[in-house]
């Protein structure tokens, strides 16, 4: 397209096959099946509940993520990746040394199919660093599109005085993660607030209790000029309110932290209005600083619009309450604040990070209390959340915990050793770290273990042809060529294989007779309007009606790839 930004890298024509065995990533055409080709996917194994929905996949993410396509396109709601960042520190897991061209192919192509899979109203998380975020930013811009981008958010990974700092010019102490909407206009947030302990700088604002507000008698009533409803000021009398002492705080903190959940619902300090609030201005002409004040009024805008409101007052300022910017939890007062794009060190706890799902993973863990805080946002019950770069498996924990569906893709034996070895942890509710405590997690659910299929076709060396893979055979076979040709499995174990829309499927190894023809016919009777048959060798004598197509394998796949 003309005038078009974008990015521009060496083959960026290509693709890149990643071969298991040399571990190494070889630049292909985008038609080669071996990196084209939708491939089957094995369940090998089901642990907890056999209804569950929950899927991890062992192989290759863009073989996995293509193999996903016909079930689960415009399915997910958040999909969270951690790709290695391109440092060319050796990860102990992951090959964390790509050549940039490499990288941004391998990304370019995930995030192509990564877009496919997100519903309308979901979102992407990509975490990164330095290395290649800026890049991946313009990548995204050209997939999601520029309007779809939603922020940058830097994550703190350590304190200052933290391991690891790097940076030659200055201590590189964050992360990056970058974040987009499919569809910016359908895009919806639940939750963008953080919670943070209650700190001494906090409680030296809100330190006053109202213990008693006493008997109240109106001053003086008017009619609201901005929405007609009446408005009534109230005087208190024999009312009281104390102070809470944080005298010696460093020696009292328990004590003092106690006194203040137990008058969370009566603490608040005082606060003078905006100057062009004329409003709350002239209710204040009607007080002094001596009483204490009540007012009851609807607004006429804000959140609280249309509804009846009881504001106080003291010392002719506004009392605001430490009950609606705060909650309990866990026996603690943590304060509630709008988050920012920079989540820091303190606000995410890290400290027992190495020990959460009881795996190691150096270096690439991340907290579930960072993943929590991204699926609060982002997600309710039951929906999916998707993470093709699984690791030491958190974000299917987190997940899991929090009841929503997950589906994680990792490449190498850890799948088994990390994910599978966590999640069972999780399920088992022998797993109490992370978020398990905060959540009261006490086990349950399920999910099905996948490996992917092996490729439909192999070169054969002595006829020098590609030809179907011998290991494909029976219902492997079926489900291999429906996958290829877009149709869904039906039922292997009859004429029916597949289908889509009213185009039924058939695949046979056998010599496709007439008899073979009429027997299949009579069997599928007006159960499809349309039928494709499959067949390795066809006999030259085949009288078929129009509404039959015959396909021989695999001449008529080949033709979708370059072999």
């Amino acid at each position: 397209m003309k005038n078009k930004l974008e990015l521009q890298w060496t083959n960026k024509n290509k693709a890149l096959y990643y071969d298991p065995t040399s571990k190494k990533y070889e630049w292909v055409d985008k038609k080669d099946p071996r990196v084209s080709e939708p491939r089957i996917l094995i369940e090998k194994k089901l642990y907890g509940d056999k209804n569950t929905e929950n899927i991890l996949i062992k192989g290759d993410n863009l073989l996995g993520l293509k193999a996903l396509l016909q079930d689960y396109q415009n399915s997910v709601k958040l999909i969270y990746i951690d790709p290695p960042f391109n440092t060319g520190q050796a990860f102990e897991h992951y090959d964390d040394g790509f050549e940039h061209s490499i990288w941004l192919t391998m990304m370019r192509d995930r995030l192509f199919l990564l877009h496919k899979l997100l519903r309308k109203d979901g979102s992407i998380w990509i975490h990164l660093d330095h290395s290649e975020s800026h890049y991946c930013k313009v990548l995204l811009d050209e997939i999601f599109g520029r309007n779809n981008y939603l922020a940058t958010i830097a994550y703190e990974r350590s304190g200052s005085a933290g391991i690891g700092q790097g940076g030659k010019f200055l201590v590189n102490t964050h992360e990056i993660i970058l974040v987009y909407a499919k569809d910016i206009t359908r895009f919806d947030v639940s939750d963008t607030l953080s919670q943070v302990p209650l700190e001494k700088k906090v409680m030296v604002r809100y330190k006053y209790v109202l213990e008693n507000m006493g008997n109240k008698k109106l001053i003086h009533e008017f009619t609201s000029k901005s929405n007609g409803e009446t408005v009534k000021i109230y005087k208190h009398s024999d009312y009281l309110i104390k102070s809470i002492s944080l005298r010696d705080f460093a020696n009292r903190e328990e004590e003092i932290l106690s006194e203040y959940l137990a008058n969370f619902t009566k603490i608040f300090r005082t606060t003078n209005p905006q100057k062009e609030n004329s409003f709350q201005h002239e209710l204040l002409s009607f007080m002094d600083k001596k009483n204490l004040y009540s007012v009851d009024y609807i607004p006429s805008r804000g959140k609280k619009k249309g509804a009846s409101v009881t504001n106080y007052y003291n010392n002719k300022e506004i009392c605001a309450w430490l009950k609606d910017s705060a909650s309990i939890v866990e026996n603690r007062i943590v304060k509630q604040n709008k988050l920012t794009d920079f989540w820091s060190h303190a606000d995410i706890p890290k400290a027992d990070l190495a020990n959460e799902g009881s795996v190691d993973f150096r270096r690439g863990k991340k907290p579930e209390t960072l993943l929590k805080r991204i699926l609060d946002m982002t997600t309710t019950k039951n929906e999916y959340v998707l993470d093709s770069f699984a690791g030491s498996g958190t974000t299917g924990a987190v997940a899991h915990k929090l009841g929503r569906k997950w589906i994680m893709i990792e490449l190498g034996e850890h799948a088994e050793t990390h994910c599978f070895k966590r999640l069972k942890g999780v399920i088992d509710a022998i797993d109490q770290s992370g978020i398990s405590k905060e959540v009261g997690w006490q086990g349950g659910g399920g999910f099905k273990y996948f490996e992917l299929g092996d490729s439909l076709f192999v070169q054969d060396e002595d006829l020098r042809l590609t030809v179907i893979n011998p290991k494909m055979y029976n219902g492997s076979l079926i489900r291999a060529v429906l996958k290829v040709e877009g149709f869904r499995l039906k039922n292997p174990d009859n004429g029916l294989h597949g289908i889509s829309g009213t185009t039924a499927a058939h695949v046979t190894e056998q010599y496709l007779t007439q008899e073979y023809v009429d027997t299949l016919l009579n069997e599928i009777g007006d159960k499809a309007k349309f039928i494709v048959i499959y067949a390795k060798t066809i006999s030259s004598k085949l009288k078929v009606p129009e509404y039959i197509e015959i396909r021989r394998i695999p001449d008529v796949l080949l033709k979708k790839f370059n072999v």
